[in-house]
């Protein structure tokens, strides 16, 4: 039983949506639904079981990720991103047909050392230009003759685009021509684009493509709405007005008196805060949405609750739902007020709010 008025509302149907759409930016390719870190927030479970029958596979960070899905009775294969590494990680993957995204030269030794060796579909990480993780090309071709001669298959060689939410970047054009002139001496199949990279980069997106966050109606380009990307928002966070009380002019709203009001103002107390994945650091920019209006946020976010001024909005009574972000205050304009992205806030909401899933 759910009693706490906080809420954070799943479509479902929205982010089948939001992969369609990123079918038709590449319908010659394939497209691996990323739901790495609990879907960026949505619930990794829910959204695979509901896109499975749509989807030639998943992408997770690492291991656990990839065995609670198995667990949850999700069937398709499943890329985990940061490989694997010893007997057991490997063995693990060829019993649950994980593919691994080999990235050392450590994992790749790890691999070959095994007998028999395990029937996988490799990946080879490739460092473009991301200096994260990765073979450098030398490394990957020699490798990747290896996996050709002694398990008798070509790898998928993938890498990571460093700046592929900026147009015409010289440098994703110089990542993208490494990869694809090394896959094409080697006649191996290809995987470089996420969901920046769908838009920016079309040519980049072939093979195997990674979209991520746009699966969830989050932009990934800074100066595009979900809309103009024909995405549709996924998650919808909402809470309700639990007080309303009135302030004179120098009176102060939370803590530290961060906030001062400069005129007769009539405050609400919404049940939300940081513990719930509000960003605690939002700027007195920062705006909730409420009977067809938007409201400020004001005074210092608390563990469990933050205070709005809706002075101009005199309908607004206890218990009026109160949308935190969703389909009116983007979850990005969130995320910029508390000088981050909205990657973060996603994956912050933490599990004391409750989900609500929409399926049609």
């Amino acid at each position: 039983m759910h009693h706490r008025p906080t809420l954070a509302k799943i479509n479902l149907s929205a982010i089948l949506s939001n992969y369609q759409q990123a079918c038709k930016l590449a319908p010659k390719a394939r497209q691996v639904a990323v739901i790495k870190a609990d879907a960026y927030g949505h619930g990794a479970i829910e959204v695979a079981t509901y896109l499975e029958p749509h989807v030639p596979a998943f992408a997770v960070a690492f291991l656990d990720e990839a065995l609670a899905l198995r667990a949850a009775g999700i069937g398709k294969p499943i890329l985990i991103l940061e490989g694997l590494t010893g007997e057991e990680e490997l063995r693990l993957a060829e019993q649950f047909n994980f593919w691994p995204m080999l990235h050392s030269n450590e994992q790749l030794l790890a691999l070959m050392s095994l007998t028999p060796t395990p029937e996988l579909q490799c990946w080879l990480k490739v460092d473009t230009g991301m200096h994260r993780l990765g073979l450098t090309p030398v490394e990957a071709q020699s490798w990747a003759d290896k996996l050709c001669r002694e398990m008798k298959q070509r790898p998928v060689l993938a890498s990571h685009f460093s700046c592929a939410e900026v147009l015409d970047s010289p440098i994703s054009k110089h990542q993208m021509q490494q990869l694809f002139a090394l896959a094409a001496h080697m006649e191996c199949e290809v995987s470089l684009a996420n969901s920046a990279a769908l838009v920016t980069l079309p040519q980049s997106a072939v093979g195997w493509n990674r979209p991520g966050i746009m699966l969830y109606g989050c932009p990934p380009i800074a100066d595009k709405t979900a809309a103009e990307l024909n995405l549709q928002v996924a998650m919808t966070v909402t809470s309700q007005i639990i007080a309303i009380r009135e302030v004179m002019p120098g009176e102060a709203v939370g803590y530290n008196c961060r906030w001062q009001a400069e005129q007769k103002s009539r405050i609400a107390t919404l049940a939300i805060g940081y513990a719930d994945g509000y960003p605690r650091l939002t700027n007195s920019a920062s705006e909730v949405f409420l009977h067809g209006q938007r409201a400020r946020v004001v005074g210092t976010v608390s563990m469990d609750m933050l205070t709005i001024d809706i002075s101009h909005i005199p309908e607004a009574k206890v218990g009026d739902e109160v949308e935190l972000w969703g389909a009116n205050i983007p979850v990005n304009e969130v995320a910029a007020h508390a000088n981050t992205i909205g990657y973060e806030l996603l994956t912050r909401v933490t599990q004391r709010m409750h989900r609500a899933y929409l399926r049609d």
